[in-house]
């Protein structure tokens, strides 16, 4: 979900899952991967859905119910918005058996991450630190290519 859906979308297909679903709110992000997937052949496995998450409910549905589900996300910053990611960590909250989740690099962040999961019973079992070449995709973007640190974070369910 979110920016560089297209390529965690095939990333994760090539871990054998039953189904990918892909939700991104850019119809252009959503273009190429079908381009994408259609190249690959990987049509029936993964499902790109243009919406905004806050308008999916996927609490009653039975296939979730019945799959351990594996979310996989790069959810915006929340530098342009602020608390832009909380929608994100909030909808795999309740869908997600385990979350990998991309967030800028910044103690205050990760302050902010840890406590947040545990508020909804989660805690962060590995935060991988990793540098990211973002590419101008938006607007308000300055420079055709950044390199920006990131963490990646695996959150898992407290049991």
């Amino acid at each position: 979900m979110g920016a560089g859906t297209g390529r965690i979308s095939i990333a994760s297909a090539f871990f054998r899952p039953k189904i990918v679903i892909s939700i991104d709110i850019d119809p252009s992000a959503l273009c190429i991967l079908k381009k994408n997937i259609n190249n690959l052949e990987i049509n029936s496995l993964i499902h790109p859905l243009c919406t905004d998450i806050s308008f999916i409910d996927f609490s009653q549905r039975e296939f979730l119910k019945q799959s351990k589900v594996t979310t996989i996300m790069n959810p915006p910053f929340g530098v342009q918005k602020p608390k832009a990611d909380r929608s994100f960590l909030d909808f795999a909250f309740q869908i997600s058996e385990i979350i990998y989740s991309i967030h800028i690099t910044n103690k205050k962040v990760h302050s902010f991450i840890l406590s947040y999961a545990s508020k909804f019973n989660w805690k962060i079992d590995y935060a991988l630190p990793y540098n990211m070449i973002l590419e101008k995709s938006f607007f308000f973007h300055t420079k055709t290519r950044k390199q920006i640190d990131v963490t990646i974070y695996r959150f898992i369910k407290n049991k």
